[in-house]
């Protein structure tokens, strides 16, 4: 339907992403586009459940903060110059590498950008591996400054739907990032 603009439901998203993935981890990072322009977002680290893909591959989803269309596009155009398959100077393990985006066809004030990093059938998801090698290896290709990687397994055991509002602000209307910050720090 060309020329339509489709409206996507981002929870349902996430939560069918939830249904098929397994959440490793997750980190905070800061990033200046090409222009310039410092952004900020959180990167969600996974792999593929047990029994759900035959394909051995860690998952990434950037959600950067755009507060205008012009730095979404900063960041879109900034996004696409990383040359992802320079992971296999730092990933001995790298197959390929596919950059998914997200084709969103309306300004929602979040870039989303997933990049799938197939790796060879041996590579065991561990904590040591993603420490070592899949997390600096993506800092060192894309220029990002990130946090330490937080691990799913060690956050609390409680309910872990993403939250209607935020905290202190009672507003249904809070922003994604905030949403998701708050989702991931429970």
């Amino acid at each position: 339907m060309k020329g339509k603009h489709t409206r996507i439901d981002l929870h349902q998203q996430f939560i069918e992403v939830f249904n098929k993935e397994e959440m490793l981890a997750f980190f905070d990072f800061r990033a200046t586009t090409g222009k310039g322009t410092s952004v900020s977002g959180l990167c969600k680290v996974s792999k593929p459940k047990d029994g759900k893909s035959d394909a051995h591959y860690f998952s990434l989803l950037f959600i950067i903060e755009t507060p205008d269309e012009e730095t979404w596009r900063e960041v879109e155009s900034w996004f696409s110059s990383i040359l992802w398959d320079n992971l296999e100077e730092c990933l001995p393990e790298l197959e390929s590498v596919l950059s998914i985006p997200f084709s969103l066809q309306e300004f929602t004030g979040n870039f989303f950008q997933e990049i799938d990093i197939y790796v060879k059938e041996n590579t065991v998801p561990s904590r040591s591996f993603i420490l070592e090698t899949l997390f600096p290896g993506v800092r060192s290709v894309s220029g990002i400054e990130a946090g330490e990687p937080v691990f799913w397994e060690d956050l609390p055991r409680v309910s872990k739907d993403l939250p209607e509002t935020s905290p202190g602000d009672g507003s249904p209307n809070a922003s994604l990032m905030s949403r998701l910050k708050d989702f991931f720090s429970i």
